[in-house]
């Protein structure tokens, strides 16, 4: 090989090292690129979760404080006024019947039907509304003592008249003269609606059934074992003049 032959060879292995691609440093080249993100992201992880479990605490203890310092909500006010009436008693001693009974409901008894009636009678000198019950069917006006009441039946029971709007009344029980789900009150002539409510809050709409003497009669289905408690009315009184 001539010396001239000779450069030329060494001429282009120079340039071909020159050109020829470094594979390893390529790949380690990119090995790095695909460690950066990998690191950024597991220094961003590190970063962010401490902020996010500071914010869990500071989002409880806000809804915490919220919560203590809300008012305290108000029970719904009760409706209408409370209704006290004395407990009746079956049958008083001496008891003698003022005036004509008024029919108010029949029921199917042990035996046989029968109709409550309201009445009012007198013992020991006082004035009483009494609820009493005889057979259905009965021509004229039943007279206490005169037909014999059921078996069982609680006939007649009486309570004392008070002065307020609602005179007296009283609930229907098992064993009564008014069947149970049925109640009774005698109220002032004026009146012309009588809403019941028992201990829930449950209305029961009264339904005016006659006069006892110079005062009404109302009639309500009940829910049995739970008595209306509180009462509502509205009266002629409260009605505006006419021009």
């Amino acid at each position: 090989m001539t010396d001239l032959e000779r450069k030329l060879a060494e001429t282009l292995r120079e340039q071909g090292g020159e050109v020829t691609p470094d594979l390893a440093g390529a790949w380690a080249e990119q090995l790095r690129r695909q460690r950066r993100p990998r690191a950024a992201r597991r220094r961003l992880t590190v970063l962010v979760a401490p902020l996010a479990a500071v914010l869990v605490v500071l989002t409880s203890v806000l809804l915490a404080t919220q919560l203590n310092s809300a008012p305290t909500p108000v029970p719904p006010a009760s409706r209408g006024q409370e209704l006290t009436l004395p407990k009746p008693e079956y049958s008083p001693v001496g008891l003698v019947e003022k005036g004509e009974p008024i029919a108010l409901t029949d029921f199917a008894g042990q035996t046989d039907n029968w109709t409550s009636y309201a009445v009012f009678a007198s013992a020991m000198g006082t004035t009483l509304f009494c609820v009493e019950a005889f057979p259905k069917g009965l021509t004229g006006a039943p007279v206490h003592g005169e037909v014999a009441s059921q078996f069982g039946t609680k006939s007649p029971s009486c309570v004392p008249l008070s002065t307020g709007t609602v005179c007296a009344g009283y609930v229907g029980e098992t064993g009564g003269p008014l069947p149970a789900g049925k109640a009774i009150y005698l109220v002032n002539p004026a009146v012309r609606e009588l809403s019941l409510f028992d201990a829930k809050g449950d209305l029961s709409q009264a339904k005016r059934v006659g006069m006892l003497g110079q005062q009404q009669l109302f009639l309500a289905d009940v829910t049995p074992g739970s008595p209306p408690v509180r009462f509502d009315v509205s009266s002629d009184e409260a009605r505006p003049a006419s021009r």
